[in-house]
């Protein structure tokens, strides 16, 4: 009797998992649809979006600014890959000049 009600609680807990992946995966795909909707009616991209393009910027800014990389190899070792740039030597100077003003509306009120 203890092996049948062992094996009713695993077959309920295995339903239970996977009605809760189910249900985690319907709302991630319903998810991903309002986002896709809102970035092509708004423009205003999905905020996954734009911390991913962050995450990658910030990687590639510290590759270059060691000159390392690290791979992985088919024996799944990292091995660090030195990749030294050079720089031309050039004298140009960057000015940035910007000039930030908020523009409001001036509204009046209505005369009786």
């Amino acid at each position: 009797m203890a092996f049948f009600t062992r094996f009713i609680l695993a077959l309920l807990g295995i339903a239970f998992a996977v009605l809760f992946a189910v249900g985690v995966l319907f709302w991630l795909a319903l998810y991903v649809v309002f986002a896709c909707l809102r970035w092509l009616t708004t423009g205003q991209k999905p905020q996954v979006l734009l911390m991913w393009q962050q995450i990658q910027t910030m990687r590639k800014g510290m590759q270059s600014a060691t000159g390392t990389s690290w791979s992985r190899t088919d024996d799944g070792q990292w091995h660090e890959e030195h990749s030294y740039t050079q720089h031309k030597e050039t004298n140009s100077s960057v000015i940035e000049d910007v000039v930030v003003r908020e523009v409001q509306d001036k509204r009046y009120l209505p005369r009786d």
